[in-house]
């Protein structure tokens, strides 16, 4: 009984050691040990695999976290570059297309008044020929 307390103490420092280095990530995984669908399994067997647990350890550096973190905010500029170029062009297709109905008004009302010179002017055969 001694001794399950004394490594029950020392796998806690342990832990608590490698959960303060700055340089390891822990990731702490269920135990599938404890199955609860297994009814034939006993009180004392699930009471003996309950502090097993899995720990996996993934040495992390700052450099790889800063490195990391460069690419995602390279990725993000380039992605913002891209819809900037997108706004640009939408905004040049809508200059162009105001330009086109400022023209095409300016036409029509031309062609009015064109008519209305015509019909007060005899010279009607001459400006249909200048206007086809």
């Amino acid at each position: 009984m001694k001794s399950k307390k004394v490594a029950s103490k020392s796998s806690v420092s342990i832990l608590k050691q490698l959960i303060e280095s700055p340089k390891v990530r822990i990731v702490i995984k269920e135990n599938f040990l404890n199955d609860n669908s297994d009814f034939a399994s006993s009180k004392s067997k699930k009471e003996a695999h309950s502090d097993v647990m899995s720990v996996m350890m993934a040495d992390i550096t700052v450099e790889a976290v800063m490195a990391e973190m460069e690419r995602n905010i390279n990725l993000l500029m380039k992605l913002v570059e891209e819809q900037d170029h997108e706004i640009i062009a939408l905004r040049e297709q809508m200059r162009f297309v105001k330009l086109l109905s400022r023209v095409k008004l300016l036409l029509s009302k031309l062609v009015i008044k064109g008519r209305m010179w015509c019909k007060t002017n005899h010279n009607n055969n001459q400006l249909l020929l200048l206007l086809s």
